[in-house]
Protein backbone atom coordinates (compact mmCIF):
# COMPACT_ATOMS: atom_id res chain seq x y z
CA UNK A 1 0.00 0.00 0.00
CA UNK A 2 1.06 3.77 -0.21
CA UNK A 3 -0.62 6.82 0.65
CA UNK A 4 -1.72 9.44 -1.76
CA UNK A 5 0.08 12.79 0.29
CA UNK A 6 3.06 10.96 1.44
CA UNK A 7 6.42 10.22 -0.56
CA UNK A 8 8.35 7.01 0.17
CA UNK A 9 11.57 6.61 1.56
CA UNK A 10 14.20 4.56 -0.41
CA UNK A 11 16.27 2.37 1.36
CA UNK A 12 18.10 0.61 -1.54
CA UNK A 13 17.89 0.06 -5.21
CA UNK A 14 20.53 -1.41 -7.90
CA UNK A 15 20.42 -3.70 -10.86
CA UNK A 16 20.96 -7.99 -10.45
CA UNK A 17 22.39 -9.99 -13.00
CA UNK A 18 23.40 -13.74 -11.73
CA UNK A 19 26.55 -15.59 -13.03
CA UNK A 20 25.10 -18.98 -11.57
CA UNK A 21 22.24 -19.77 -10.44
CA UNK A 22 21.18 -18.38 -7.96
CA UNK A 23 18.86 -18.29 -4.86
CA UNK A 24 17.64 -15.91 -1.81
CA UNK A 25 18.56 -16.15 1.12
CA UNK A 26 15.85 -16.69 3.55
CA UNK A 27 15.23 -13.29 5.44
CA UNK A 28 12.98 -10.86 6.61
CA UNK A 29 13.04 -7.29 6.85
CA UNK A 30 10.85 -4.03 7.65
CA UNK A 31 11.01 -3.06 4.23
CA UNK A 32 8.47 -3.05 0.99
CA UNK A 33 10.88 -4.31 -2.08
CA UNK A 34 9.68 -3.78 -6.08
CA UNK A 35 11.23 -6.05 -8.25
CA UNK A 36 10.67 -5.58 -11.96
CA UNK A 37 12.24 -8.43 -14.29
CA UNK A 38 13.57 -7.26 -17.70
CA UNK A 39 14.99 -10.79 -18.68
CA UNK A 40 14.27 -14.40 -17.37
CA UNK A 41 12.08 -14.84 -14.79
CA UNK A 42 11.89 -14.65 -10.94
CA UNK A 43 10.01 -16.70 -8.61
CA UNK A 44 8.38 -14.97 -5.11
CA UNK A 45 7.47 -18.36 -3.14
CA UNK A 46 5.79 -18.25 0.18
CA UNK A 47 7.84 -21.68 1.04
CA UNK A 48 10.29 -24.06 -0.49
CA UNK A 49 13.07 -22.54 -3.92
CA UNK A 50 13.69 -21.88 -6.93
CA UNK A 51 16.45 -20.90 -8.69
CA UNK A 52 16.68 -17.92 -10.37
CA UNK A 53 18.57 -18.86 -13.76
CA UNK A 54 22.06 -17.34 -15.21
CA UNK A 55 21.46 -14.26 -17.95
CA UNK A 56 18.12 -13.08 -15.99
CA UNK A 57 18.17 -9.37 -14.75
CA UNK A 58 15.96 -7.34 -12.91
CA UNK A 59 16.09 -4.40 -11.04
CA UNK A 60 15.36 -4.07 -7.09
CA UNK A 61 13.91 -1.15 -5.02
CA UNK A 62 13.34 -1.55 -1.72
CA UNK A 63 11.91 1.44 0.37
CA UNK A 64 10.45 2.06 3.88
CA UNK A 65 6.62 0.57 4.61
CA UNK A 66 3.90 3.25 3.98
CA UNK A 67 1.89 3.13 7.94
CA UNK A 68 -1.86 3.69 7.34
CA UNK A 69 -3.43 6.84 7.95
CA UNK A 70 -6.68 6.95 9.55
CA UNK A 71 -7.77 10.49 7.82
CA UNK A 72 -7.07 9.28 4.50
CA UNK A 73 -7.61 5.74 2.38
CA UNK A 74 -4.33 3.95 1.29
CA UNK A 75 -3.59 3.17 -2.32
CA UNK A 76 -3.43 -0.77 -2.82
CA UNK A 77 -0.47 -1.61 -5.07
CA UNK A 78 -0.73 -5.07 -7.14
CA UNK A 79 1.11 -7.78 -6.05
CA UNK A 80 2.19 -8.80 -9.40
CA UNK A 81 1.50 -6.89 -12.96
CA UNK A 82 3.01 -7.03 -16.66
CA UNK A 83 3.47 -3.69 -18.12
CA UNK A 84 2.24 -2.80 -21.20
CA UNK A 85 4.24 -0.15 -22.26
CA UNK A 86 7.58 -0.55 -20.13
CA UNK A 87 9.96 2.45 -21.67
CA UNK A 88 8.77 4.75 -19.37
CA UNK A 89 9.02 2.44 -16.20
CA UNK A 90 12.57 1.89 -17.05
CA UNK A 91 13.55 5.55 -17.74
CA UNK A 92 12.37 6.39 -14.15
CA UNK A 93 14.20 3.40 -12.71
CA UNK A 94 17.82 4.27 -14.52
CA UNK A 95 17.11 7.53 -13.13
CA UNK A 96 16.48 6.29 -9.79
CA UNK A 97 19.61 4.17 -10.21
CA UNK A 98 21.86 6.86 -11.36
CA UNK A 99 20.96 9.39 -8.71
CA UNK A 100 21.31 6.35 -6.04
CA UNK A 101 24.80 5.89 -7.62
CA UNK A 102 25.75 9.54 -7.56
CA UNK A 103 26.71 12.73 -4.84
CA UNK A 104 24.07 14.72 -6.47
CA UNK A 105 22.75 17.39 -4.40
CA UNK A 106 19.19 16.73 -2.73
CA UNK A 107 19.51 13.18 -4.26
CA UNK A 108 17.48 11.59 -1.75
CA UNK A 109 14.44 13.97 -2.31
CA UNK A 110 14.82 13.58 -5.92
CA UNK A 111 15.19 9.77 -5.89
CA UNK A 112 12.04 9.44 -3.36
CA UNK A 113 10.26 11.54 -5.92
CA UNK A 114 10.82 9.53 -8.63
CA UNK A 115 10.10 6.55 -6.51
CA UNK A 116 6.48 8.04 -6.01
CA UNK A 117 6.19 8.50 -9.96
CA UNK A 118 7.25 4.94 -10.64
CA UNK A 119 4.64 3.64 -7.89
CA UNK A 120 1.72 5.94 -9.41
CA UNK A 121 2.93 4.71 -12.79
CA UNK A 122 2.06 0.85 -11.48
CA UNK A 123 -1.26 1.91 -10.19
CA UNK A 124 -2.54 3.51 -13.40
CA UNK A 125 -1.33 -0.04 -15.18
CA UNK A 126 -3.08 -1.78 -12.87
CA UNK A 127 -6.66 0.54 -13.68
CA UNK A 128 -5.82 0.34 -17.15
CA UNK A 129 -5.59 -3.84 -16.98
CA UNK A 130 -8.46 -4.22 -14.99
CA UNK A 131 -10.55 -1.60 -17.03
CA UNK A 132 -9.70 -3.14 -20.18
CA UNK A 133 -10.86 -6.78 -18.65
CA UNK A 134 -14.12 -5.49 -17.94
CA UNK A 135 -14.71 -3.69 -21.02
CA UNK A 136 -13.89 -7.47 -22.58
CA UNK A 137 -16.15 -9.14 -19.91
CA UNK A 138 -19.20 -6.49 -21.02
CA UNK A 139 -18.33 -6.74 -24.82
CA UNK A 140 -19.17 -10.95 -24.05
CA UNK A 141 -21.85 -10.04 -22.46
CA UNK A 142 -23.29 -8.38 -25.37
CA UNK A 143 -22.39 -10.48 -28.16
CA UNK A 144 -24.38 -13.27 -25.73
CA UNK A 145 -27.53 -11.06 -25.78
CA UNK A 146 -27.31 -10.71 -29.48
CA UNK A 147 -30.54 -11.35 -30.78
CA UNK A 148 -32.36 -9.83 -27.60
CA UNK A 149 -33.59 -6.44 -26.83
CA UNK A 150 -31.02 -3.56 -25.57
CA UNK A 151 -31.88 -3.95 -21.36
CA UNK A 152 -29.37 -2.42 -18.95
CA UNK A 153 -30.50 -4.36 -15.91
CA UNK A 154 -29.79 -7.58 -17.88
CA UNK A 155 -26.26 -6.51 -18.18
CA UNK A 156 -25.73 -5.17 -14.55
CA UNK A 157 -26.98 -8.14 -13.32
CA UNK A 158 -25.14 -10.70 -15.63
CA UNK A 159 -21.78 -8.94 -14.65
CA UNK A 160 -23.12 -8.45 -10.73
CA UNK A 161 -22.07 -4.86 -11.08
CA UNK A 162 -23.70 -1.55 -11.23
CA UNK A 163 -24.50 -0.21 -14.52
CA UNK A 164 -23.95 3.23 -14.10
CA UNK A 165 -20.02 2.32 -13.08
CA UNK A 166 -20.35 -0.34 -15.92
CA UNK A 167 -21.07 2.56 -18.45
CA UNK A 168 -18.13 4.69 -17.06
CA UNK A 169 -15.05 2.02 -17.40
CA UNK A 170 -16.50 1.64 -20.28
CA UNK A 171 -16.51 4.90 -22.05
CA UNK A 172 -12.96 5.55 -20.61
CA UNK A 173 -11.34 2.25 -22.31
CA UNK A 174 -13.37 2.06 -25.68
CA UNK A 175 -14.57 5.82 -26.10
CA UNK A 176 -18.23 4.57 -26.74
CA UNK A 177 -21.42 3.92 -24.85
CA UNK A 178 -22.31 0.29 -24.08
CA UNK A 179 -25.57 0.94 -26.11
CA UNK A 180 -23.64 2.60 -28.91
CA UNK A 181 -20.81 -0.29 -28.80
CA UNK A 182 -24.37 -3.04 -28.42
CA UNK A 183 -25.78 -1.23 -32.11
CA UNK A 184 -22.71 -1.28 -33.88
CA UNK A 185 -22.23 -5.56 -32.59
CA UNK A 186 -25.84 -6.14 -34.19
CA UNK A 187 -25.20 -3.88 -37.16
CA UNK A 188 -21.98 -6.34 -37.73
CA UNK A 189 -24.67 -8.97 -37.49
CA UNK A 190 -27.17 -8.05 -39.53
CA UNK A 191 -24.13 -7.36 -42.41
CA UNK A 192 -23.28 -10.86 -42.12
CA UNK A 193 -26.56 -12.22 -42.53
CA UNK A 194 -27.12 -10.17 -45.83
CA UNK A 195 -24.10 -12.50 -47.47
CA UNK A 196 -24.93 -15.57 -45.66
CA UNK A 197 -28.65 -15.80 -45.71
CA UNK A 198 -31.52 -14.74 -48.22
CA UNK A 199 -33.14 -12.96 -45.27
CA UNK A 200 -34.84 -9.27 -46.38
CA UNK A 201 -34.64 -6.36 -43.99
CA UNK A 202 -38.11 -7.09 -41.70
CA UNK A 203 -36.58 -10.42 -41.32
CA UNK A 204 -33.48 -9.71 -40.37
CA UNK A 205 -34.85 -7.03 -38.38
CA UNK A 206 -36.71 -9.39 -36.41
CA UNK A 207 -34.18 -11.71 -35.45
CA UNK A 208 -32.10 -9.06 -34.12
CA UNK A 209 -35.08 -8.09 -32.23
CA UNK A 210 -35.11 -4.45 -33.52
CA UNK A 211 -38.62 -3.37 -32.27
CA UNK A 212 -39.48 -2.38 -36.02
CA UNK A 213 -37.87 -2.14 -39.83
CA UNK A 214 -38.07 1.36 -39.59
CA UNK A 215 -35.97 1.47 -36.35
CA UNK A 216 -33.38 -1.30 -37.97
CA UNK A 217 -32.91 1.25 -40.95
CA UNK A 218 -32.01 4.70 -39.08
CA UNK A 219 -29.48 2.52 -36.81
CA UNK A 220 -27.98 0.83 -39.93
CA UNK A 221 -27.28 4.22 -42.21
CA UNK A 222 -26.01 5.65 -38.44
CA UNK A 223 -23.39 2.61 -38.69
CA UNK A 224 -22.53 2.51 -42.02
CA UNK A 225 -23.75 5.75 -43.65
CA UNK A 226 -26.04 3.71 -45.77
CA UNK A 227 -29.56 2.54 -45.69
CA UNK A 228 -29.67 -1.45 -45.77
CA UNK A 229 -31.41 -1.52 -49.34
CA UNK A 230 -28.63 0.76 -50.69
CA UNK A 231 -25.95 -1.78 -48.99
CA UNK A 232 -27.92 -5.14 -50.70
CA UNK A 233 -27.90 -3.61 -53.87
CA UNK A 234 -24.23 -3.07 -53.70
CA UNK A 235 -24.02 -6.38 -52.85
CA UNK A 236 -24.88 -7.45 -56.01
CA UNK A 237 -23.70 -5.33 -58.40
Amino acid sequence: MMNRSELPALITTGVFKPAQPWIHVDRILNMDTLLYVVDGEVTCRHWGKSPVAPGSTWYWVSFVPFQPRAEQEPLFLPKQLTLSSPESFMDILNAMLRLYRSAAPFSTERINGLLYQALYELLQQRDKHRGSALSSRIIDCLKQQMEQPFDSKRIADSLSMNYAYLGRVFKTDTGSTINEYYRKLKIQRAIELMHAEALNISQISEQLQFPNPYYFSRVFKQVTGLSPRDYQQQLYR
